[in-house]
């Protein structure tokens, strides 16, 4: 299921084929990320390579994006979404990420059972405490809402606007969702519930190019923490960050 396509690039669900594409440039990105270095996740052997293990249980969910090129059929970019709904509306199976009524959170039980290393298991925590200092669904009304959870772009890809247009195209996939004019990508025999339609997009923003792409693209701020304020393993994340990129940002666009 294709989004509109530009010049150059083909956006589009991931499927099947294009999944270890995305994750070895989701490995590649990484190395950019100020929360991974923030951090220290690279000082930690092992620690990149299990986080791999979140991204694949993220797949599962069906609306991760991706960029290819026409010409090349590269991935130019990688956007891993997750939709979430509210506890009050799960009436219908979930997918794999959202809890039924009184069962535990399905990321926070898979985190528990699978990641060890302290860097993998902080940055999950520092993610979901900021996304935690708002309640989403009081605050808007909403029931169901769609996670920017992470975004990479190919370094040889870097420079084009694609972090913008990928954005854009995230914000397209869930209001086709929400009108149901899209529909989530089902691997294997398991298929993805389709129910949950997301009325708003929402992520954790971490350095001053993706704040200024979601500043761009009119998503409100919500929260915002200092990387100067917080210590790890012996070290400020301002420290291995440096002083370039001083913040991450909760912000949210309601469809």
């Amino acid at each position: 299921m294709s989004l509109t396509p530009d010049d150059q690039l083909d956006y589009k669900l991931l499927t099947q084929e294009k999944i270890q594409e995305a994750l070895d440039l989701q490995a590649e990105t990484m190395l950019q990320e100020n929360l991974a270095i923030g951090l220290g996740m690279f000082e930690e052997a092992g620690a990149p390579e299990e986080m791999r293990l979140v991204f694949k249980e993220v797949i599962k969910d069906g609306a991760t994006l991706i960029a290819v090129d026409r010409k090349t059929n590269e991935l130019a970019a990688v956007a891993f979404n997750i939709i979430h709904a509210s506890f009050q509306f799960h009436i219908l199976p979930s997918s794999p990420l959202i809890p039924k009524p009184g069962e535990e959170d399905k990321m926070e039980v898979f985190v528990e059972e699978n990641l060890r290393h302290r860097s993998t298991r902080q940055l999950v925590k520092f993610v979901g405490d900021i996304e935690s200092s708002v309640d989403i669904f009081d605050t808007y009304n909403v029931h169901g809402v769609m996670e920017l959870f992470y975004l990479g772009t190919n370094p040889r890809y870097q420079g084009r606007g694609i972090g913008l247009k990928m954005v854009q195209k995230c914000i397209e996939l869930g209001r086709g969702l929400l009108s149901g004019s899209m529909r989530r990508y089902s691997f294997g025999d398991d298929p993805v519930e389709q129910h949950t339609r997301p009325e708003l997009i929402y992520g954790v923003f971490t350095s001053n190019y993706s704040q200024r792409i979601a500043d761009t693209l009119g998503l409100e701020p919500l929260n915002e923490v200092r990387y100067e304020d917080f210590t790890f393993a012996g070290k400020k994340m301002s420290e291995r960050i440096g002083a370039f990129h001083k913040t991450a940002r909760l912000q949210i666009l309601k469809f």
